[in-house]
């Protein structure tokens, strides 16, 4: 079974990871926001200062967790549009190739 590449269809598949990469990380940006500005309404008694303290490890991972989610949709976005790229270089050379092949041979 032949496989067909569509750079047109890899370089949008792209784009458009980029921008949902770009969307993440400003409603990331924007939730940080939103819970820093609840500020600690636990308290700082000892009780608060457990749930404080296990609010900022959970954070602080579930943050790392999707950072990582973002620079992963990020990489993957700009991959497709050097894939595309190379496949369009590609054929473009293959199509020089067989040009130059048949006007050497008089077609």
């Amino acid at each position: 079974m032949p496989v067909e590449v569509d750079p047109d269809g890899l370089g949008a598949s792209g784009l458009a990871l980029g921008g949902v990469a770009t969307r993440f990380g400003q409603a990331l940006t924007a939730f940080r926001a939103e819970l820093a500005g609840f500020g600690r309404p636990w308290g700082s008694d000892d009780i608060g200062s457990l749930i404080g303290a296990a609010h900022d490890e959970v954070s602080a991972f579930a943050f790392e967790c999707f950072g990582t989610a973002l620079a992963e949709i990020s990489a993957a976005g700009a991959d497709l549009g050097e894939m595309a790229t190379r496949y369009a270089e590609t054929e473009a050379a293959i199509t020089r190739g067989f040009d130059g092949m048949r006007r050497a041979l008089g077609d």
